[in-house]
């Protein structure tokens, strides 16, 4: 019999506010939590983060006094400032819908699929909203018939840290947008035309 898997939720934090090469050290990379995979689909993100958005809040309301060189004693606060993961579970933290299949499976604007066929710009689309998320939020929450709303799902823990919000989190998986995703599909696409339109080489030749 083979082993089981065992499946790890890894979080962690940088601190922007230092240099980009020193933040590329692993000993600048800092452990939040660890949890089981299975755990965190049974009992959400809010039981693994609490403390974490506990003592962020904290830091960003109180902050906390240091003694540092050059400049002496002072008040540091602190605040989050953006989210970075892989679509799918940046799409779970930010309580969004996890499919890309469907429509309004964006965190930052309200694309549907028939939409992305054929608009290229930001200016094509309507960007999300403190407001219009509160308000979509607030239609899932007060329908039992509802599983989701423009693509929300449930409100995220992390909105009770001062200054975030999901829609203002513009990091994205660039790595599985762009090299997994849109070049694959366009070199499909080139290649087709290569091969079936303009015949200049076949699919043999491509193999070989």
């Amino acid at each position: 019999m083979g082993k089981s898997q065992i499946i790890v939720k890894m979080f962690y934090f940088v601190v922007k506010n230092l240099q980009n090469i020193v933040n590329s050290c692993f000993s600048n990379v800092h452990l939040v939590s660890l949890c089981y995979a299975p755990d965190l689909k049974t009992y959400g993100y809010a039981a693994v983060l609490s403390k974490f958005v506990t003592e962020m809040k904290c830091l960003s309301l109180e902050g906390f006094t240091g003694n540092f060189p050059g400049s002496g004693t002072e008040r540091v606060y602190v605040s989050l400032l953006q989210l970075a993961c892989d679509n799918l579970a940046l799409n779970a933290l930010l309580g969004y819908i996890e499919s890309f299949s469907v429509d309004y499976f964006c965190t930052i604007c309200y694309a549907t699929q028939d939409h992305i066929q054929y608009k290229f710009y930001e200016d094509e689309y309507k960007l999300r909203s403190v407001v219009k998320h509160a308000n979509d939020v607030t239609q899932v929450a007060s329908s039992n018939a509802l599983t989701h709303c423009h693509g929300v799902k449930l409100d995220c823990i992390l909105h009770q840290i001062p200054v975030f919000h999901a829609t203002q989190n513009f990091s994205l998986d660039i790595m599985h947008i762009v090299l997994e995703g849109i070049i694959p599909t366009e070199s499909s696409c080139i290649l087709f035309y290569l091969c079936r339109e303009y015949q200049y080489f076949c699919s043999r030749d491509i193999c070989t």
